[in-house]
């Protein structure tokens, strides 16, 4: 049977789409670790908070199993619910354990120590020649000053010996990394660029310490910060098909998966990326394993996908997407279609956004629209 209150729920959310109006509408409402590392792609804050304040109850747990940086678990983990995210991406994964499973400061601050006497131990090995014929906006090493280059290296290195088990403390540290890695700013390691995407270079080659800028940032980031009040959630790695596999529970799944058409979060992210561990070829296979590329060709991959949402969630769960319409493919009926198995259609309604102003990076407008679907879990009669 429809649950009633939950249909009604998303008519009134959809007409009036309260993440719009102020505060909620300014560009950087929101935690301030919502920004702990650049992400091209990623959802807007305000959006994940009234989704969540909505529609979940304090303790729920709240899963996104394609969750980017972490927006909505870690949003769901600041109003009292358990949020979980999961990604297939390395970059990802990162940067939502170091927002949802509450690292300490001090600990952070001794993960620090160890990086900075890991460089002075190994900076003198390395060479600005490795990965001199790698990049796609510009090559690797003219990004960057010899020496800030080398210790870059270093880093690398060091954090990727700890990925397979890394704390979030280490997570923490790695993602100030991330997050000062490029830009336009004096914060960044880089010569000019850009935040999001790492334009070709322009500018003096002007050494830069690695340290010292994961420092500010990691200070910043801690700075007027109360953790006592956000839920520790936590970070998955891998792919969503492997969830029910891992005993992971929700009550509800609220995900922003990749819209039609839009476009390859790995190109956008790839010099961080590179940092998390990927090498050159890496980028050559990486279309036959992530969403965004797989759904050109149609959206069967979603079947699997259901079917995982109906595995790990209890009965009663629901979904809610966030998805992207564009002037050819209507996301939201195709997911509609392939979800009929598992879940009951509740609601699908969208938000006109051909109007809205776009900041940053040159934005295409293929997406015209930005649809919610709302689907509860069926009922088994076992």
């Amino acid at each position: 049977m429809m649950d009633i209150a939950f249909k009604k729920k998303a008519e009134e959310f959809v007409s009036c789409l309260p993440y719009k109006q102020t505060p909620y509408r300014n560009r950087n409402w929101g935690h301030p670790w919502h920004s702990l590392c650049s992400y091209h792609g990623k959802l807007k804050p305000a959006i994940a908070h009234w989704l969540i304040s909505e529609f979940t109850s304090e303790g729920d747990v709240v899963l996104d199993p394609l969750c980017g940086v972490g927006t909505i678990p870690f949003e769901a983990c600041l109003q009292g619910r358990v949020g979980i995210g999961n990604d297939l991406s390395e970059l990802a994964y990162v940067v939502t354990k170091a927002k949802v499973e509450k690292p300490n400061y001090s600990g952070v601050e001794d993960v620090i120590c160890q990086l900075d006497d890991y460089i002075k131990n190994n900076k003198g090995s390395k060479s600005i020649t490795e990965y001199e014929n790698f990049g796609f906006n510009g090559k690797l090493p003219q990004y960057f000053e010899h020496e800030t280059y080398k210790e870059i290296l270093c880093a690398r290195d060091f954090f990727l010996n700890r990925f397979s088990s890394i704390s979030p403390e280490e997570a923490m540290a790695f993602s100030a990394l991330l997050h000062v890695l490029h830009g336009n700013r004096p914060y960044a390691l880089s010569r000019h660029s850009h935040p999001l995407t790492p334009y070709a270079p322009t500018g003096e080659f002007e050494y830069k310490s690695v340290i010292e800028k994961v420092v500010q940032k990691v200070n910043a980031s801690y700075a007027k910060l109360e953790q006592s009040q956000i839920t520790r959630g936590r970070a998955v790695y891998g792919d969503y098909k492997d969830l029910a596999a891992k005993n992971i529970k929700a009550d509800f799944i609220i995900c922003s998966p990749p819209f039609a058409d839009s476009i390859r979060f790995y190109m956008q992210n790839w010099m961080r990326l590179w940092l998390c561990g990927w090498e050159p070829e890496d980028y050559k296979k990486a279309d036959e394993k992530f969403i965004d590329k797989l759904q050109e060709k149609n959206f069967d991959l979603y079947y699997s996908f259901f079917e995982m949402c109906a595995d790990v969630l209890n009965d009663n769960g629901k979904v809610i997407l966030h998805l992207g319409k564009t002037k050819t493919t209507d996301m939201g009926a195709e997911l509609s279609k392939r979800a009929g198995s598992w879940f009951d259609l509740v609601y699908l309604a969208g938000e006109d956004v051909r109007t809205i102003e776009k900041h940053g990076i040159k934005d295409k407008g293929v997406t015209v629209e930005h649809q919610y679907l709302f689907l509860q879990k069926k009922m088994r009669w076992d």
